[in-house]
């Protein structure tokens, strides 16, 4: 238990610093495939992590046969990779005081998918675990606080076109619901991981996959996809992206404290997958003042009430599990 202690407290600082650093790499010219490019800096990250439990590895190991075993593992990692791509687009449009409550909500939604998963498994076979009072609430905030965030920002941003500002991004009009897409999808990627790192890792209730076999396939999948988008940028700028000069600095770091997180949460997952999601769902607060410490971020007050809710709202839905 004091391990899993130590490995939620990793997490949610290093994911609390991965929404500041990702916004930090974005550059303020216009820039063609900037997704694609964020996508190549986690995969080169990935690629290292993976390599590394690969390579020190003491008991045999075949990537095909356990790519086999767990395929639901092989087959999410091909999702993860195309939804995480497009969802760094939230970072190109939102502040990091709105995006990171906003994927946030991944925390109740996937606590919810996760017992629901282990009931068809019947491996929970009490139905008042799914809608709780507290719960009930939690989800009905969390659906209103979006409600509530969308219809602000989509007040300001017609403001703002109106006043001449912001032309070049008349497209993005209703901004709210534009923007609010990414870390919505994001969210809901997550929640999908949960659900399949819960099944294929937890010891208590899974498959006892080991964790080291999930950073593999999912590191080595997602290093491939990156590496075509390499590639593709090469052919399509005629140039090579260089994630590792100056201006892009920021996106390797971001990858390199995202993965990192992303190994501390898989061997908290292997430990206690139902109450790990839980605690996790405060870190979109720290990631908050990091924003307004860090970044400059100033939103309406409004989008400030809205993004609070959004968190209280998680922390609701997953509290009977945390208690």
């Amino acid at each position: 238990m004091n391990n899993w202690i130590v490995c939620i407290i990793i997490v949610i600082l290093l994911w609390a610093m991965t929404g500041l650093i990702y916004k930090a790499g974005i550059h303020k010219d216009e820039e063609k495939h900037t997704c694609l490019k964020y996508s190549v800096s986690v995969g080169v990250i990935f690629f290292i992590i993976s390599a590394f439990y690969l390579i020190t590895r003491d008991e045999p190991f075949s990537i095909w046969v356990s790519a086999l075993r767990y395929w639901p593992m092989t087959v999410f990692g091909i999702i993860y990779f195309v939804i995480n791509t497009i969802s760094f687009s939230g970072y190109i449009y939102n502040e990091v005081t709105v995006e990171s409550p906003v994927e946030g909500i991944s925390g109740g939604t996937s606590t919810i998918l996760l017992i629901i998963t282990y009931m068809v498994m019947g491996r929970v076979d009490s139905v008042s675990k799914l809608l709780t009072p507290l719960r009930t609430v939690g989800i009905l905030i969390i659906l209103l606080s979006i409600i509530l965030l969308a219809s602000a920002r989509n007040r300001e941003a017609r403001g703002r076109i109106s006043d001449g500002a912001d032309n070049q991004r008349k497209s993005w009009q209703w901004r709210g619901l534009g923007t609010l897409i990414f870390p919505v999808m994001f969210s809901m990627i997550d929640a999908l991981e949960t659900v399949v790192t819960g099944v294929c890792l937890d010891t208590s209730y899974g498959y006892s996959m080991p964790a080291q076999d999930s950073i593999i396939i999912i590191g080595m999948e997602y290093s491939l996809l990156a590496f075509g988008c390499w590639i593709y940028i090469y052919v399509n700028e005629r140039r090579i992206y260089n994630p590792f000069r100056g201006e892009n600095l920021p996106r390797l770091l971001g990858s390199v404290t995202d993965n990192v997180g992303i190994v501390f949460y898989s061997f908290a997952m292997a430990v206690d997958s139902v109450s790990t999601d839980p605690v996790l769902a405060i870190y979109p607060v720290f990631a908050m003042i990091g924003g307004r410490i860090f970044m400059k971020e100033k939103v309406s007050a409004i989008q400030y009430v809205s993004a609070v809710c959004i968190v209280l709202g998680s922390i609701l839905v997953v509290a009977d599990t945390i208690v």
